[in-house]
């Protein structure tokens, strides 16, 4: 039996929830197969798409947003007169957020859902309060490993997942409805996630030193949660939006073509966490960006700077740096 008043946004029909409430519509997964077929069949697209940069590192010259370590971006996308709103991360803390929410125009309770990109702090603390603004049920997308003990060792011990205020049962209390699933599938029509992202370049995706606490042991983390959304617009092509890259951002944009079976990437904007990537990795990661072609590519928040410079001097008038308060409309051809 569907949950009563939460919006028909999941139009595969193969979506797992966990949480309070055991299914969505009617909606479960049944294989990583089934899916592909279903979205390459019929990938659907949207409109328009209008994306606002709620939070990120840098708030821009002479601005009134506030910069924040964390990503938070929304996105609205239009199909045939219908409008759906999905914001993908909350960041680290909630003043920034509802600061630069405020100068935008939006109201929590304008989402109709969120998708966590993966469980990293600077994406998911400020879930307990974005939940409590909105007061309202809320589909949240996220993968099933997203709730695991994750820690960073230097230099010092740190958690830097999710905390006790982010649990399953502290969302689900606040309405959260949990949409847990390591597959590919669709969130609205034209509008995917990526699922876990195949890791096959041999210069990404390793990890970044930090750590799962497994049965009382440390354990590398290879960040399996690192999802992103894939947005197919009308005669462009795919926009991809990332949070960090930690699968790596060749590998994401791949995957996206893959699982889509639409090979025209119109534009990417995200993290792409080559913030301590050494020459040679950035040099490797634009060379392949560079075979995807992208109209328009917006790198921001753990990219990091030599790498925007790279980007930047590669792309040209393709490239825009990403910061709070940036707006990208993009309408179908």
């Amino acid at each position: 039996m569907p949950v009563k008043g939460l919006p028909k946004l999941c139009r595969s029909k193969k979506v797992q929830v966990s949480g309070k409430h055991k299914t969505i519509n009617g909606y479960q997964i049944t294989n990583k197969g089934a899916v592909l077929l279903e979205l390459k069949n019929k990938p659907g697209r949207v409109d328009g798409l209008e994306i606002t940069v709620l939070m990120d590192d840098y708030a821009g010259y002479g601005s009134d947003f506030l910069g924040s370590h964390g990503v938070a971006i929304l996105l609205k996308v239009s199909s045939g007169g219908t409008v759906k709103r999905i914001l993908m991360d909350v960041g680290k803390f909630s003043l920034p957020l509802f600061n630069n929410m405020a100068l935008a125009g939006v109201a929590a309770s304008d989402i109709d859902m969120l998708f966590l990109s993966h469980c990293h702090r600077d994406h998911t603390w400020a879930i307990e309060d974005f939940l409590k603004q909105a007061d309202k049920q809320m589909p949240i997308v996220g993968h099933p490993e997203i709730f695991r003990d994750n820690f960073r060792l230097e230099p010092f011990v740190q958690n830097i997942g999710m905390t006790a205020k982010t649990t399953k049962e502290r969302i689900s209390d606040l309405g959260g409805q949990l949409l847990l699933t390591s597959e590919a599938f669709g969130l609205v029509e034209g509008v995917f996630s990526t699922g876990e992202v195949e890791r096959a370049t041999d210069f990404e995706g390793k990890g970044i030193g930090t750590y799962n606490l497994k049965e009382g042991e440390m354990i590398p983390d290879r960040i399996n949660d690192d999802m992103s959304i894939v947005i197919n617009i009308r005669d462009r092509g795919l926009f991809i939006v990332t949070g960090c890259s930690h699968a790596g951002i060749v590998n994401i944009v791949k995957h996206s073509v893959n699982i889509t079976g639409i090979n025209k990437v119109y534009g990417i904007i995200g993290g792409f966490h080559l913030v301590n990537a050494d020459d040679e990795t950035i040099e490797k990661t634009v060379h392949h960006l560079q075979k995807f072609n992208p109209e328009i590519i917006v790198p921001g928040h753990c990219t990091g700077h030599k790498a925007q410079c790279v980007i930047s001097a590669v792309f040209g008038e393709r490239y825009k740096g990403m910061h709070a308060g940036m707006k990208l409309n993009i309408d179908a051809v």
